[in-house]
């Protein structure tokens, strides 16, 4: 799991572009999500522990600067819907989608988007698969 979030990063900053500010970088929020503090189920904190250490830090290797926006939500939305939710809106706004990324196989989600020069990484898991309920949505976005 690791290994795929380093290289989500890795690919996602890579295809980053220089230049002028995108028009819209704003990411909305996920379907029927709230935002998450904390699970009862300590897989899914060590989960949500595990992408807020190493996502920004790999992020910051990368030369994205300072501040780097994370989220953390759970939704009641399938992780189907949250993949479909976050492809829809943000190709809409122009964003590009990294397609080296895995996209959504077992249970995971695990996507990149770039605009201009911010990259969005978007993990997200099926908490039912560890015990949990709903899908746990961690999101991290930077600037070059």
């Amino acid at each position: 799991m690791r290994r795929m979030l380093f290289l989500i990063v890795l690919f996602a900053l890579a295809l980053a572009g220089c230049g002028g500010p995108p028009p819209d970088t704003t990411v909305p929020d996920p379907p029927q999500a709230t935002t998450f503090e904390r699970s009862e189920n300590d897989k899914i904190n060590k989960l949500i522990e595990g992408w807020k250490s190493s996502v920004p830090a790999e992020m910051k290797a990368q030369q994205v600067k300072d501040p780097i926006e994370e989220k953390v939500y759970q939704s009641n939305a399938s992780l189907q819907e949250i993949s479909d939710f976050y492809r829809q809106q943000l190709t809409e706004k122009n964003w590009t989608a990294v397609h080296r990324i895995p996209g959504e196989q077992d249970g995971v989600l695990l996507a990149g988007y770039q605009i201009g020069n911010t990259t969005l990484v978007i993990g997200a898991v099926d908490a039912t698969k560890l015990g949990g309920s709903g899908v746990v949505i961690y999101t991290a976005k930077g600037t070059k």
